[in-house]
This record gives structure tokens, sequence and C-alpha cells, in this order.
């Protein structure tokens, strides 16, 4: 089984100028761009750093890549993708002609759970949310046990919100996590962490069904994205209380539209419900949906990211 040190060391061989940035734990994203140009995110700040690699260099680098998880990364085929999750790495990146400009490669480095804030220093210290909606999320989602939707676009936090709202479950409660990184920490001693691997065949689907049949109190999935959904909305609605997933989404009500889609196309082979049912099922199976926004400002000519939870929905109904 492929390790981190594997990835890193065949990272830093391939792409040795990014070494540092690979080596830097408050360095989270680091996109080596067409042409070489290199751009580096660390705490908010996204920063140019400058062309640093040679097109062949990258090319090479998302060939070896591909190699460790058992592809051969090829242009003109589907194998020219190579997006791999790793640990707490997860690498995307295209040769040409899916990027005409030249081949690219984006990684993203999760934070150690060390250095993942609490819902305190979110408060605080980032100012993600006020001292109040902290305090409505945990008497919500951790003491009545309201069932949780976290949604906003890629890099807005949904992540962060979610870790620093599991720190508050009480010891007692047995949790399961699924997801595709090793992102989620729960810190209670009755806890299965599930990770899916798709070119396995290890899906999350799968997952929701062997934690379903495994006695849990609460389900954590990383991400609602695909055939697990069905599954997924079944377990917030038959006894899981206060669990817990996030969803790639514009807005609070997106977010239920997207679960609606998602749950259409997730029906088991030759089913199919009435789209006002869907939203009646789902509109009683989600109790509160959360939306996390990510906005980018000028400060002093430089870009500065912060992320904010906008709004928390209770009870949400769909139209």
């Amino acid at each position: 089984m492929l390790r981190r040190e594997n990835i890193l060391e065949l990272l830093s061989t391939n792409l040795s100028p990014v070494t540092p940035w690979l080596e830097d734990s408050s360095v989270t994203e680091i996109m080596v761009n067409p042409g070489g140009h290199v751009y580096v995110e660390s705490k908010g700040h996204k920063r140019y750093e400058g062309k640093l690699l040679s097109p062949t260099a990258i090319a090479i680098a998302l060939k070896a890549l591909a190699r460790t998880v058992n592809r051969e990364a090829k242009a003109n085929t589907e194998s020219s993708i190579v997006d791999a999750t790793l640990d707490d790495l997860r690498i995307a990146g295209a040769l040409a002609p899916v990027s005409p400009d030249g081949a690219f490669i984006t990684i993203r480095k999760h934070q150690d759970k060390s250095q993942r804030p609490t819902l305190e220093q979110l408060v605080n210290d980032w100012k993600s949310l006020t001292r109040e909606q902290a305090d409505k999320l945990v008497d919500l989602v951790i003491h009545q046990k309201k069932n949780c939707i976290i949604a906003g676009a890629t890099g807005s936090g949904k992540t962060t919100v979610t870790n620093a709202l599991l720190s508050k479950i009480p010891h007692h409660e047995r949790i399961f996590t699924i997801e595709d990184a090793s992102e989620l920490h729960v810190d209670v001693p009755n806890r299965i962490s599930l990770v899916t691997n798709p070119t396995d065949n290890l899906t999350a689907r799968m997952m929701v069904k062997l934690a379903m049949r495994s006695y849990p109190d609460r389900l954590v999935l990383g991400e609602t994205r695909g055939d697990e959904t069905y599954d997924l909305i079944r377990a917030f609605n038959s006894g899981h209380d206060g669990s817990i997933s996030t969803v790639h989404a514009s807005s609070s009500e997106a977010a239920l539209e997207a679960l609606e889609m998602l749950y259409q196309m997730s029906l088991p082979s030759g089913a199919s419900i009435p789209a006002e049912m869907v939203r009646r099922y789902i509109a009683r199976s989600v109790n509160v949906v959360v939306f996390a926004e990510r906005t980018i400002t000028i400060v002093d000519n430089k870009p500065v990211t912060s992320r904010s939870i906008k709004n928390i929905h209770l009870e949400a109904v769909m139209n």
C-alpha cells in the first residue's frame, strides 16, 4: 500500500523546486500550471512563486504518479487524467491535449490533525463564524441531534467546520466516518474510520451500507457526490440522528437541489420516485443546512482568502 512518504519522495524527485512547500505544514495547496508556473496557498494567502518547472518535468511527474496508482498516463485517452487520493494528499492533473497548454498538477495537503482549528478558534481567531452561530450548531447538531448538510464551494471550509463540530460529539457515542482521504477526525473511543478506493471498487455507497449494518449512532460522510446519496438519505431518516455530510453547492437552496438530483441519479436500477415525493423525503431527513462561503479580497495588492459561515437554515423545506 502506498504511503504518504512514498508520494512525497516521488514528487520531490520529479518536482524538486516545489519541495519546500511540500514540507511546509502551513501550505495547503500547490498549483503547478502549464508552462511550469507555480502558485501556492498558505493560511488563506495565494501567491505566485514564479516559472519554476519545465513542461517536460511536469509531464514526467504526472506519469510517474499514475504508475504508483497502477495506471499508465497516456495522452489522448481517459488515462491522461490523473486523480489520486493517498493518505492526507489529494493530487489531480492532466496531460496535453486534455490540457492544451500543457500538463498541470494540483496538490492539496490536508492539515495535520494537531493543526486543525477548534470551534473556539474558528470563532475567536479565524472569525469564520460568530459565537451565536457556533452555539446554535452545537445545540442543533450535537445536543438535539439534527441531521446536517454543510454546503459550499471547493475550499470554502466545509471540512474545517465539520471537524470543529465533530470535536463536540460526546464520548459515549459510536461514530462512523466515510471519506476518500483522511480529513475527518473524531476524538471518541468508539469510532470507525472508513476510506473509499474506487480503483478497487470500494465505493462510498458500499461504505455507507457497511456503516449502517455496524450499529452507528451517527454517520459522517466526508462528501455526498454520487450513488451513495440514496443510502445516505436513508441513513439520515432511519434513526442515525445527528449525522453529517458535505455537498458542493453555491447556496443552501442549491445544496438541497443538488441532493435531489444526486438522490434521483442514485436510485436502484428500475426504480422511479416522483420529484415531489423525493423533495419531501429529503426535507424530512435533512434538518439543518449550513452554507460556508469563500471570499477573496485584495489587501496590500495581494489576494487574501477568507472563509465564513454565511447562513444556517433550520428545518429546510424544498419547494
